[in-house]
């Protein structure tokens, strides 16, 4: 496996290094050295003529595929061209070009003289080019490229400048098909092609625009050739100037958070001659990016060009699609009041109208997800501490010192709110305390201070019903939280305890969703807040042993923790208000247990209510739907417990437990304690 790099301009006699075959190779090239695969670098004086990441001189009939090589260029100068990959009939596929600076006359992400040429990637992040072209095939006559395909291929502009043009595939005879170029920054004059097919078609390519880069000197061709079809122009941001669009099937407008009619915004204005839009359409209604500055009543300016815009003979080919409306995030939709030219001619515009609806879309009820999962993280920290705080092994502790200690433990468990969201988390923790026991003349009373950790994954899903029948919204993140506080248990003689325990601290919770809906636009949207919390229980038990090395422990367990309510802003744009979560919830069981050696054997079954744990989401004045933890809950569990002695002050459990009501299904837990 090698590369080729051929012609290197400041040596005495150019250099030719033809490669043992024409896949899977490697070039790194900075300012004064290049490196094949794992080779050493080899120094240069920092100019190529041409570089290859695959195949034969470019004058080479081999038939061999040239697929999965990778050029990465750091610097220097190449006076004639980079190929990621090259064949001359054979296949060019998988192949990349990674640009981070210098002075370039032309690259090809992949070339093939009379072959298909697909999914090869050139990524530009700064330098001086002529040209980048994604995939070429000269495919030189018509008998020899009439059946080439040209597609799959990509172009993406970071930073640096360009100067004569772009095509995400380029093709004589051959077909260019389904190319992306995507634009996030840089200075581009001249050309931008999705796909250029000078003797045949043209179809589905598309260009996207994001960012602020310089394309006051550039012309837009979505298609380009004897036939076009499908090309699209999507444009995610605003105020972007262009000399002229062409071949466009479909003008999408993602309209971004800070765009604001109201201080003259537009989204995109052309500059050199009439602009005909008679074959194209102007969709608006997939701005799932936010638009968080617009209101009903105001107009906007999707295109101007002071020359004119045309839309053919008909007056008015130009059509809003997806019902006229405009999304605002993924929370509510305005129908649009008009839309059309403007009086002079030289501007498309839109008027909003009022709300589609006056309730927020369905699917953002599950954006509650992160204060519920942040109220039941909370609640399985609390479960960890009143299960094994204070240490067990009383008889070990010293009465006249604090003893430390520490508790690692982890759980999985599902549930679903009122709401309809389904919610599973994994979750883990840490505990570190101090405690000491006092004796008395009827038991003993164990108390201390502690800090505990938790942190967990969750991953939510909400069926809801539209018009068009059930959708589904799926979403996860993490929360973690710190709290510290104290715990106490009073245990007397006859076998009745009593404890409880308080902590504060602070909850960070997350949320994300690649799925929302926007006009059937899968969307991303995501947030993360940092708010107080506060947990405490109090427990009132009985155990003692009813025969030989059994004992059973009857309880009732009263929990309640708090996460406050938090303000956030989606990714999307919107400002969202979350209600605070307060999870009281009451446990009463029994547990039987029964020691064999140093191993505890038990099993149980208890009823769980949860009383409250309530939340909503709250903006432009309306809310989510009521989501919370609410109901009531059957379980039974079997555990193993390896015993703690005088000598050995750790301890391990493993438990298994079936849920039936509210909460559903099975969960595991593992647990570890040692004292020191």
């Amino acid at each position: 496996m090698s590369v080729v790099l051929i012609g290197i301009t400041n040596t005495s006699n150019a250099e030719e290094l033809v490669p043992e075959n024409s896949s899977q190779n490697t070039v790194i090239v900075t300012n004064d050295s290049y490196q094949i695969n794992e080779d050493f670098p080899k120094s240069y004086s920092g100019t190529f003529e041409r570089i290859f990441g695959g195949g034969g001189p470019w004058n080479s009939f081999s038939l061999a595929d040239s697929s999965n090589n990778t050029v990465n260029f750091f610097g220097g100068t190449i006076t004639d061209i980079i190929r990621g990959g090259y064949t001359y009939k054979g296949i060019s596929i998988g192949n990349r070009v990674n640009i981070y600076g210098g002075d370039i006359n032309i690259i090809y992400g992949g070339d093939s003289h009379g072959g298909n040429v697909q999914y090869n990637v050139v990524t530009v992040n700064g330098g001086n080019i002529k040209t980048v072209i994604g995939g070429m095939s000269y495919a030189g006559n018509s008998e020899l490229g009439s059946g080439v395909v040209v597609q799959n291929n990509q172009v993406v502009i970071n930073s640096g400048t360009i100067t004569d043009n772009i095509s995400g595939a380029r093709t004589n005879w051959g077909r260019a098909e389904n190319n992306i170029v995507t634009i996030n920054g840089g200075t581009i004059s001249g050309s931008i092609h999705g796909g250029w097919a000078e003797n045949n078609t043209a179809a589905n390519n598309v260009i996207n625009i994001y960012g602020k880069p310089d394309l006051s000197d550039a012309t837009l061709y979505a298609g380009r050739g004897i036939s076009v079809s499908g090309n699209v122009l999507n444009i995610y941001t605003s105020g972007i100037t262009a000399k002229q669009i062409h071949g466009f099937a479909n003008l999408n407008f993602y309209l971004p958070s800070d765009f604001n009619p109201a201080n003259g915004d537009v989204a995109l204005t052309l500059t050199d001659g009439q602009t005909d839009l008679s074959q194209t359409n102007l969709n608006m209604d997939l701005a799932a990016s936010g638009a968080a500055n617009i209101t009903a009543g105001q107009q906007i300016i999707l295109l101007h060009n002071g020359n004119g815009i045309t839309l053919g003979d008909s007056g008015s080919s130009a059509d809003l699609i997806n019902d006229g409306t405009l999304a605002k995030g993924i929370s509510v939709d305005y129908n649009i009041a008009n839309l059309g030219l403007s009086e002079d001619g030289n501007s498309y515009i839109a008027t909003l109208g009022e709300l589609v609806s006056n309730e927020l879309n369905k699917q953002t009820d599950i954006l509650t997800s992160g204060a519920i999962d942040s109220a039941g993280l909370l609640d399985s920290g609390t479960e960890r501490i009143y299960e094994w705080l204070p240490p067990e092994d009383v008889n070990s502790m010293p009465t006249t010192e604090f003893s430390p200690f520490v508790g690692l433990g982890g759980s999985v468990f599902k549930v679903k709110t009122a709401d309809g969201q389904k919610l599973k988390s994994k979750n883990g923790g840490l505990d570190f305390g101090v405690a000491r026991k006092l004796d008395n003349r009827h038991g003993y009373f164990i108390f201390g201070p502690i800090t505990d950790y938790g942190q967990d994954y969750y991953e939510s899903h909400l069926t809801y019903q539209t018009s068009d029948g059930a959708k589904n919204t799926d979403g996860a993140g993490n929360s973690r939280y710190f709290t510290a506080g104290m715990i106490g248990r009073l245990v007397n003689s006859k076998g009745m305890y009593y404890e409880g325990s308080f902590r504060a601290g602070r909850i960070h919770t997350s949320f994300s969703s690649d799925n929302f809906l926007v006009h059937s636009t899968p969307t991303h949207a995501d947030y993360s807040a940092s708010m107080p919390c506060y947990a405490g229980h109090v427990r009132v038990g009985w155990k003692n042993t009813i025969g030989g090395s059994s004992k059973l422990d009857v309880y009732g367990i009263y929990s309640l923790n708090k996460v406050n309510g938090f303000t956030t802003r989606l990714s999307t744009g919107e400002d969202y208000k979350f209600s605070s979560v307060s999870s009281g919830r009451m446990r009463i069981g029994t547990r039987l247990t029964r020691e064999y050696r140093d191993n505890i054997w038990y099993s149980g079954l208890a009823w769980v209510q949860e009383f409250t744990g309530e939340t909503r989401g709250e903006y432009m004045g309306m809310s989510t739907n009521k989501a919370d933890l609410k109901g009531t809950s059957g379980l039974i569990e079997l555990g193993w417990r390896r015993n703690t002695s005088n000598t050995s002050h750790t301890m391990l459990d493993t438990s298994i437990i079936g849920w039936v009501g509210h909460q559903k299904g099975v969960t595991f837990a593992a647990k570890y304690k040692s004292e020191f």
